[in-house]
This record gives C-alpha cells, structure tokens and sequence, in this order.
C-alpha cells in the first residue's frame, strides 16, 4: 500500500511539471554574431571583412555618415557570410565613425563599429625621398617635369590638383613617384597652385606651386631674333644686346601708330641720357605685312637710320620689324611672347606702345604696359618722367 501511494504521488508530481512547463514561453533560439564586431583602422586605405553568423536571413543598414565606407554584401542569409569591407583614406586627422546594424528577420540586432584614428597611423609612413621643400616657384615657361620619388608602406595613396590650377598643373602618379609637368603661363600675371598627395591623415603632403607672370618681376624673355628686310646679316638676337648691357628697354611700337611715334623723340631722350651708363634698347616695329617701305621710310622720318659722320655706327638703337597679315598685327607670335593669350580675349587692352625693361639675364624688371593715350604733351613728358625716374634709380645716376 505504501509502495503504490509512492508511485502514484510520482505520477502527480511529473504529471504537474510537464503541464507547468508547457505553460511557460520557451526561450528563443535564432541568434546574429558579428565576428568582429569593432574595427579600429588607421588612416590609410584599408580593405578587410567581418562575418555574420546568423540563424536566418539578414539586412545591414547604415547608422550615421557611413559614405568613406563600403560593405558588401548588406544582406544575408542563415549561415555565415563574409562581408567585405573597404575604408576611404582619412581627409584629415579627426577621427571618425560609422554603425552598422545588422538586424533579422525576427527582429534580432547586433551592431558594427568602424572607427579610423589618425594615431593609428604610426606604423605607416609617407614622405618624398630627400626631404624636398614642399613649395616650389617655377619659371614662366619651358618648365622641365619635377619628379619626386615617394618612400611610403602604404598601399594605396592618390595626388590631386586643386581646381584653380587644372589647367596649368598635371600630375602623373606611379607606385612610387609622382611626376608634376607645368605648362607655359599665357599671361601678364603670375598665378599659383597646388598639388595634394593623400595616403590618409596626417600622412597628406601639399604641394604649392607659383609661376611668374609675364610681366612679373624676375620673369624669363625668351631669346627671338628679327632681321631687317631684305638686308643680308641683318639678323638681331635680343641676348646679344641684353647681355651687354646694364639695362635693355624692349621698345615694342609701330609705325602706324601715332601715340608710338609722338613718343620716339623721348625715347631718344633716355637713349642720350642713359647709354653711357649701361642702358640698350632693342626697338621691334609691329608693322602690316607688304608694307615693308612704309616702315624704312618711318625709320628715315624718325631719324632712327641716322649715322655717326666720323665712325659710321648708329647713332640710335637698332629696330627690327614684324611683319604680319593685318588682321595679326595685334596678335602674332612675338606678342604671344609676351601678353599670352591676353591680347586675344581682351583682358589687356593696350600693346602700343610697350616697355619692357630686362637686366643683364634677360629677366623682367619693370614694364610699361598700361593703355597711354599719348595724344598731349602733358601725357606724353608724363610717361617720360616715369621711365626717366626709374632709370635713373636703376642705374644710380641722373639724379637718381
């Protein structure tokens, strides 16, 4: 009797449990791992991956500014599935992050954090073999390619050129140089650009780079020769008068310009004054082609062919013409050489008459450019008075 009031108490008790236990929710057993699921990267290109181990299928949804990322795939199915993922360079040294939440379909979450640290950066480097200086200030044309060599460990880097100097500046990157040309400058002033290599963070070089304008000081003239027409060994290099001299005004006028020939007998003025203290001046006649005797007969009526009775040299400084189509008068080869382009769009007006003052290298020291409507006397001995003072301050005499 008692063995049966045992057995059936067990009875009871188990059936009791099993009905306890049917009553109570059973716990879920989906889950989501991310495996990592926190990255720290520095600052450089980085391409990796994490996985995502799930029960079921999957999204991924970005949390934030996560566009210097990349994952794919963003979505899954039950098992594991290996997401790759590719972080941008870092622009600058701030640290930043992006979320990820990787939820479910039954509304399970797990999140990822990206993070990428400048300071995680020590272990890479980036720099250009001997240490060259980061600014550089190239001539206005015939600029030979600057090649710098790049010692760096990191695996992906990119230059840029800034997007006022697109035009001027180019750049060529391999694994480990990078080649900058700069193209000839088309006018008066100067202008300056940069050039950006990034691997990341503080890793980032820049580059500036300034060219002389034309008409800058301490700009480059090229070296053009001009022959008289029809005369044998007539041929004129502007070097040869330059680099014999203190001083060389490039005298640009025209015979059929009246402003130019109101203002050659100052011209004579500062020849007189200044020759014995190192000034030249080498005069080019922008002149229409065909009309070849209208310039001798300018020369002539100038008194510009004149002669010394006892040695028989010039009296005054050698002009050489330029003979071009009337519709190129204005805008030929030699002006090219020094406005550019600038005649052409109309950004400078005035080409007649020009100044050009050079030193003994044949790089620019002043010019004279500026539209001079030489049509009194009062402007015309005021443009004499400016050059006269600067000459006078240039070569220390005169009452300079």
């Amino acid at each position: 009797m008692r063995e049966f009031t045992l057995a059936k108490l067990l009875t009871i008790t188990g059936l009791s449990l099993f009905l306890l236990s049917s009553c109570i929710p059973q716990e879920q057993v989906g889950y989501v791992h991310v495996s990592p699921d926190k990255l720290t990267k520095g600052p450089v290109v980085w391409n990796g991956s994490v996985a995502v181990t799930s029960s079921e299928s999957w999204h991924m949804t970005p949390i934030g500014n996560t566009d210097w990322c990349t994952v794919y795939p963003d979505k899954g199915v039950e098992g594991t599935t290996t997401v790759a993922i590719q972080i941008e360079a870092l622009p600058h040294v701030s640290p930043r992050i992006a979320i990820y939440e990787i939820k479910t379909t039954s509304g399970l979450k797990r999140t990822l954090t990206i993070e990428q640290k400048d300071v995680e950066g020590d272990e890479y480097y980036f720099y250009f073999q001997d240490d060259p200086a980061l600014s550089f200030s190239v001539s206005s044309f015939d600029v030979k390619p600057i090649r710098l060599s790049v010692l760096t460990n990191v695996d992906d880097w990119t230059a840029s050129v800034s997007s006022d100097a697109g035009d001027w500046l180019i750049v060529e990157q391999t694994e480990d140089s990078l080649l900058i040309s700069v193209t000839d400058i088309d006018e008066p002033k100067g202008r300056e650009g940069m050039v950006t290599a990034v691997a990341g963070g503080s890793l980032n070089k820049i580059l500036t780079f300034s060219q002389k304008g034309l008409h800058e000081y301490g700009a480059p003239t090229r070296n053009f020769s001009l022959s008289m027409p029809n005369v044998p060994d007539s041929e004129l290099f502007f070097k040869d008068v330059y680099s014999k001299s203190r001083i060389t005004l490039l005298f640009i006028w025209g015979s059929w310009c009246p402003g130019c020939t109101n203002f050659i007998p100052l011209v004579k003025q500062l020849h007189e004054e200044f020759k014995s203290h190192g000034l030249k001046i080498y005069g080019v006649a922008l002149e229409e082609e065909g009309k070849e005797q209208d310039f001798l007969d300018s020369l002539n009526d100038n008194g510009l062919l004149d002669v010394d009775e006892t040695t028989s040299d010039d009296i005054w400084w050698k002009n050489r013409p330029v003979f071009s189509p009337l519709e190129e008068r204005k805008i030929n080869y030699f002006t090219k050489m020094f406005y550019g382009d600038k005649l052409l769009t109309g950004e400078v007006k005035n080409f007649l008459p020009a100044f050009f003052f050079v030193d003994a290298g044949g790089f620019i020291i002043r010019t004279y450019t500026e539209p001079y409507p030489l049509n009194t006397q009062e402007r015309i001995e005021s443009l004499y008075n400016d050059l006269r003072l600067f000459l006078s301050r240039q070569l220390e005499c005169c009452g300079g």
